[in-house]
């Protein structure tokens, strides 16, 4: 055989190649416990992997497996309002831009395009965000980073998500939206619905409507249990002071003895097991569930009106630029010490606490400014483009903070970390903070 033929043939039949081998996939049970071990903080940038990643961040398995293995810790999530026009705004000047249409063009991307015409009015919009770590963040001693940003959590929007933020509150790995008015009026209408987000498959469901529909109320968890106190419209002899209890557990509701006294304000806490109602009098209630009674107590008014939450059995606020907490032996409210590395907090940075495992989870906004370029027709000597308006933004700020009770009037905070971990359109405004466990 020709040498030409020998090298024709070995073309025709090249010699044979191994074949490569893939990875076997994990076994179900083994990935399962895997993912359990993780920090819930790392569960949004999971969910990115795969489809079938993000079944299992979804399962009720995983969060089984996260409890009989004790795993289960503190989720902080954040309701963020903005208006539909607010969030067109902050993109107003890349969609405009030639240089977006000139890359289209580059990228072979150019389409055509439809354009309608529709009126409608605006409306306000809640997202939900989660905090969790930043992906592929390598910490440094040089960096200020904590590594924490806020991601969004893909929840339905529907019309209950406009109701006021006092009707959500977290319970376990639930977080509850306790129907009522969306308008602050007392000839809006009553509503008794009542949803409950799982917050490990990030679904609603329903869940057993409030026996009394109430037109203006507020929500507070103790022990577990739901507590409502409200108005409702006694047909046409006015308001009527309601009180209603929700077992998680049983889920049924339960109707509270009634307080005689003046209509009730929309503000409820939770303070040493009791369930604390503040009058439109300036004046407060507490309920205590043990003997189920009501007893007018020393009021709180100085700090009601600023958000607080309970971690530990104290009641914390925030307002006036510090943190406080209500130390029930003395009946007063005391300053919380230490807070190294904490700004000063005002009344427009609407702070929110939650409890954050035993810690305080802190949250409040800032506006910044930012340039705005103005794209007019250019006048002799004046630079063109120039900066003419300036518009801001709003930047959201966390921090965790351990609190620490060195004797009987002084309990101490250390700021483990603050970050900056979101920014959106200005106009936007943190509705509520809440913690779940999973």
């Amino acid at each position: 055989m020709s040498s030409p033929e020998r090298i024709k043939r070995r073309k025709q039949n090249p010699p044979p190649t191994p074949q490569s081998t893939p990875n076997p996939p994990l076994p179900y049970d083994l990935l399962l416990s895997c993912i359990a071990r993780v920090s819930r903080l790392y569960y949004p940038t999971l969910a990115l992997v795969s489809k079938s990643f993000r079944s299992l961040i979804a399962s009720p398995e995983l969060y089984k497996t996260r409890s009989l293995l004790s795993r289960t810790e503190s989720c902080l999530y954040v309701c963020i309002q903005s208006s539909s026009a607010s969030v067109r705004t902050c993109f107003r000047s890349l969609i405009a831009s030639p240089e977006l249409y000139k890359t289209r063009s580059l990228l072979s991307r150019t389409e055509s395009c439809l354009y309608v015409c529709i009126q409608s009015s605006s409306a306000s919009v809640r997202t939900w965000y989660t905090l969790c770590r930043k992906p592929n963040k390598t910490l440094s001693n040089e960096t200020k980073s904590s590594g924490y940003i806020l991601a969004r959590v893909p929840v339905p929007e529907s019309s209950w998500s406009r109701h006021p933020d006092s009707g959500l509150v977290a319970v376990g790995s639930d977080i509850y939206n306790i129907g009522g008015s969306d308008f602050l009026s007392m000839a809006s209408r009553s509503l008794s619905r009542v949803r409950v987000l799982d917050c490990r498959s990030h679904t609603w469901s329903e869940a057993p409507s409030l026996p009394v529909a109430l037109c203006l109320f507020s929500a507070t968890v103790v022990d577990r249990k739901i507590y409502v106190a409200g108005w409702h419209k006694d047909g046409g002899s006015g308001l009527k002071n309601v009180f209603q209890v929700l077992d998680t557990e049983a889920q049924v509701w339960d109707i509270l003895p009634s307080y005689e006294t003046r209509v009730f304000f929309r503000k409820t806490a939770s303070n040493g097991g009791n369930f604390h109602v503040l009058t439109t009098r300036n004046e407060e209630v507490a309920y205590d569930p043990k003997v189920g009674r009501w007893d007018a107590v020393e009021s709180l008014v100085d700090w009601w009106y600023r958000d607080c939450c309970e971690i530990g059995n104290v009641l914390y606020a925030a307002g006036g630029g510090v943190l406080v907490w209500y130390d029930t032996e003395e009946r007063r409210w005391r300053k919380v010490t230490g807070l190294v590395g904490l700004p000063e907090l005002n009344s427009e940075s609407r702070v929110k606490l939650a409890d954050y495992g035993r810690k305080m989870g802190l949250l409040w906004q800032e506006e910044a400014l930012v340039p705005w370029v103005c794209v007019k027709k250019k006048l002799r000597g004046e630079p063109w483009p120039r900066v003419r308006y300036t518009q801001t933004e709003t930047k959201i700020w966390c921090a965790e903070i351990a609190l620490e009770r060195r004797n009987s009037c002084e309990i101490w905070g250390k700021v483990e970390w603050l970050d900056h971990v979101l920014t959106v359109p200005s106009g936007s405004k943190v509705m509520t903070l809440l913690a779940a466990t999973l």
